[in-house]
């Protein structure tokens, strides 16, 4: 009898080099905690510091020097390296384009003019202001390639990817460099992990709205054969996973999907009172990151993975189909 298909999760930290604070709380995050997956904001301050860094990570990886390694095991890690994607941002700083990109989708200091505003600029696009989006977010990628890593999969700051006019481009992108996954955050249980979770219903509502439009996209995705985890969680709870227990909530309500992406927003203590301020990069989650860095090297979080039956696993495995080829026995690393 064909056995049943292994459920994975991947814990995926979103802003890598936003700042070195955030940038720090990643490495820490893969090191000494449960992180799978992370993606870099091309334009950030901090960018060229990360993909350096990421370099260095990915040398211990290959040395299995990493002090989570022991505990990865338990969780049927896979011997496969960690993902690395490209967080696309029209959103904040500068454009690597530069005068290139239309000045009326900045502000009046030349720079990104945050995602509200972004949002209803778009909203009826003309072809030459999509064609400097895609010039930008081309731009984006080949920042990384040029660095020397190459992206697993690609996602999007504050979630552009669900507006449809950069929605449309993404089947594009990713054809364009070979990725095959990208997110698309459908999350199931909203309501539970909301309202009936103390949180607002403007919380609930925000997690709607992007439900509606994730659910667009999909669909777009899915007609160009591209590969997306089957539920993503933590779209409306960004710096606010904390727990153990949230992460258990999340899993309860995702007990049908195989794959589960959680987003995570870590960064280290102390935090530089002047970091992520300087032209634009303002962080409005800095005082709360460092306590899901606590979460992911936690021992709470390991036995919540290892009682949901759930293995570690990677955005690279569905571009490969593993989605439906995991075979149970698989060695973990």
């Amino acid at each position: 009898m064909a056995r049943p298909p292994i459920r994975r999760l991947i814990l995926h930290a979103d802003d890598y080099g936003l700042n070195r604070a955030t940038t720090e709380g990643v490495v820490r995050g893969f090191r000494h905690g449960l992180l799978t997956s992370t993606a870099v904001i091309a334009n950030a301050p901090h960018a060229s510091e990360a993909l350096s860094a990421w370099k260095h990570l990915l040398a211990e990886w290959h040395q299995r020097s990493w002090p989570s390694a022991a505990v990865r095991r338990t969780l049927g890690d896979p011997p496969l390296p960690p993902d690395m994607g490209v967080h696309l941002n029209l959103t904040q700083g500068r454009p690597l384009t530069g005068e290139r990109y239309p000045a009326k989708l900045l502000d009046a200091e030349g720079r990104f003019p945050g995602v509200w505003k972004l949002f209803f600029r778009l909203r009826r696009p003309s072809p030459a202001a999509l064609a400097a989006i895609r010039r930008e977010l081309v731009g984006q990628v080949e920042l990384v390639l040029d660095h020397g890593v190459r992206p697993t999969h690609l996602n999007g700051h504050q979630y552009i990817e669900l507006i449809p006019a950069i929605g449309q481009l993404m089947p594009e992108l990713l054809e364009r460099f070979g990725i095959a996954v990208v997110r698309s955050a459908v999350e199931p249980g909203l309501l539970r992990s909301t309202v009936l979770s103390g949180f607002g219903p403007w919380i609930w509502l925000l997690g709607q709205v992007k439900r509606y439009f994730a659910t667009r996209q999909r669909l777009r995705l899915q007609a160009r054969g591209l590969a997306f985890p089957d539920a993503v969680c933590g779209t409306v709870h960004a710096a606010r996973i904390t727990s153990a227990r949230m992460v258990e909530q999340y899993l309860q309500q995702c007990t049908a999907a195989q794959y589960v992406e959680i987003v995570i927003h870590p960064a280290v203590e102390p935090w530089e009172p002047s970091s992520g301020r300087c032209d634009g990069w303002h962080d409005p989650l800095e005082g709360k990151r460092p306590k899901e860095t606590r979460l992911l090297t936690s021992a709470e979080l390991a036995r919540c993975i290892a009682a949901s039956g759930r293995t570690l696993g990677r955005l690279q495995q569905l571009a490969a189909g593993a989605h439906t080829k995991d075979k149970p026995n698989e060695s973990a690393c």
